[in-house]
């Protein structure tokens, strides 16, 4: 639609004030040519204050249309021309001939535009500096000055309470629409799993037995896995959609410490958002799990933390095993062994970050994490 981009939700409430907003700078430009013109002693003035309403008024609404193009600067600039504006009204009228200065109840539009866009203290700030050069203007202070300043004030806030209560109401029906996605994806899932892996399980943990201590082994392993798939596939709750809560990522990576993992992180904490750190932590089990099950039996981890940006974090994750081809490693995916391409590199990239993999037949592993931990990019509504 014309006056907004997809997902720009208060571009909605924009349009009605950018209506509303058009309509006071038209009363305003009326009222100075019909009314104040006659009473100036510099009438060129008048008109030509009234051009800029006009033009910055056409400038301000066009450019508040597109969301990347609502900085703080533009929300400034606006205000800048707006108290302008106002103070021009005492150089081009005596005192009483403009009643609401030469912007008329135009004024209150910047402080409207800034509780919309930014938030209510901005719309109230904004609104504050309008009222105080509305009624300080230096003769020219008048009763219905002081009232439209109070309306101009409490309009403002009052509008800046109704977006934040606004913007509350969108998250929270994300999040219903999120969490109602998730339940039907998990229940899509349940019952592929059901028909499919489940029953392969159930099989494998019936004729085990029958092959020997080996076979035995592996109906203990389908019994463990058929359990935990079954548990989840159970478990309806969603949680941790937003996972705004903060940790520290190198005291998660301390519990991997062990006699065949050693960990080494910065003596300070790297704080990063849970559903990030959650992300890493699972690439990193995944790296240890294919360490357990193809390094070799006596093979060694390192785990390495470091920080070279203030907006970046660095991880290693090597290990003196076996090592990999290549080859081995497109093998491994061609056949449907996922673990290299989804729970590693596909879990750093969802998070914004890069996994790099460097290995070779007997000379071990190296992965090599990065990952942002300033202003992430995931994958998610804004």
């Amino acid at each position: 639609m014309w006056f907004r981009e997809r997902h720009d939700m208060l571009g909605r409430v924009y349009t009605v004030v950018a209506v509303a907003r058009s309509l006071l700078a038209a009363h305003a430009v009326a009222v100075n040519l019909a009314i104040v013109m006659p009473r100036a002693h510099n009438p060129a003035a008048v008109v030509a204050v009234s051009v800029a309403i006009i033009v910055w008024h056409t400038l301000i609404t066009l450019r508040m249309r597109k969301a990347h193009r609502r900085t703080p600067a533009a929300h400034l600039a606006d205000l800048g021309v707006t108290l302008a504006i106002t103070l021009t009204t005492g150089l081009v009228v005596r005192p009483g001939g403009a009643p609401l200065s030469l912007a008329g109840y135009w004024i209150g539009g910047c402080a409207a535009y800034a509780a919309i866009f930014r938030s209510t203290r901005w719309g109230v700030a904004f609104a504050a500096a309008v009222a105080a050069v509305l009624v300080f203007t230096p003769g020219h202070f008048t009763m219905e000055r002081l009232g439209s300043s109070f309306v101009i004030l409490l309009f403002t806030a009052c509008l800046g309470v109704l977006i934040t209560q606004f913007r509350a109401t969108l998250r929270e029906q994300e999040q219903d629409r999120l969490r109602s996605a998730a339940l039907a994806e998990r229940e899509r899932l349940s019952r592929i799993v059901h028909d499919g892996a489940l029953q392969v399980l159930a099989l494998v943990e019936r004729e085990g037995p029958s092959l020997g201590p080996r076979g035995a082994r592996l109906a203990v392993l389908a019994r463990e896995s058929e359990a935990q798939l079954r548990t989840l596939l159970q478990d309806r709750e969603i949680v941790g959609l937003e996972h705004s809560e903060v940790v520290d990522l190198a005291a998660v990576l301390d519990k991997y410490q062990s006699a065949r993992v050693t960990v080494s992180t910065m003596a300070s904490g790297v704080m990063a958002s849970r559903s990030l750190v959650d992300e890493v932590e699972a690439a990193v089990a995944e790296i240890l799990t294919n360490v357990d099950l193809h390094a070799g039996a006596d093979a060694q981890a390192w785990i390495l933390l470091d920080q070279e940006e203030c907006d970046e974090v660095i991880l290693w994750v090597r290990d003196n095993g076996v090592g990999m081809s290549a080859e081995l490693v497109r093998q491994a995916a061609e056949s449907g062994r996922l673990g290299i391409r989804d729970s590693v590199v596909g879990r750093i990239g969802a998070v914004g970050g890069t996994a790099t993999l460097r290995s070779s037949p007997g000379a071990g592993a190296e992965w090599e994490l990065r990952v942002p931990i300033n202003g992430e990019r995931q994958r998610h509504s804004d």
